[in-house]
């Protein structure tokens, strides 16, 4: 089984491209506090999502805002500029619930977010 959920804040705006195929694609990273942790530790993970759920992101997220993420890891792998092989680490979420909304701390948005076909795949 391959699944993971994690509650952060973002660290910077979302990132968004297009396919070449038109589909929108959204990098955002997150930080995660180990509340577990002795010393005052902090996470840093890669998020990646697609379609409308993308398109949500880029309008509702900003950094410092706080969001829950499920979904689950994928790995791969490139050479880097000076020969080494790096193996980043990255979540592809199914599922985003936002905990805050920008200029409005705690409460939802004035407008419904757009649904579309991945509807089910939304949450608030």
């Amino acid at each position: 089984m391959n699944a993971v959920n994690i509650v952060g804040r973002l660290v910077k705006d979302p990132e968004i491209r297009k396919t070449e195929d038109g589909m929108t694609v959204c990098d955002m990273k997150f930080a995660i506090a180990d509340t577990y942790s002795k010393d005052a530790r902090t996470d840093f993970v890669m998020v990646t999502t697609f379609g409308n759920k993308a398109e949500n992101c880029e309008k509702y997220l900003r950094k410092g805002l706080m969001a829950g993420i499920t979904g689950r890891i994928r790995s791969d792998f490139y050479t880097d500029a000076d020969g080494i092989k790096r193996y980043p680490v990255k979540i592809i979420a199914d599922r985003i619930k936002f905990v805050e909304y920008p200029d409005r701390g705690m409460e939802a948005p004035a407008e419904e977010p757009a649904y579309g076909p991945e509807q089910d795949d939304f949450e608030r």
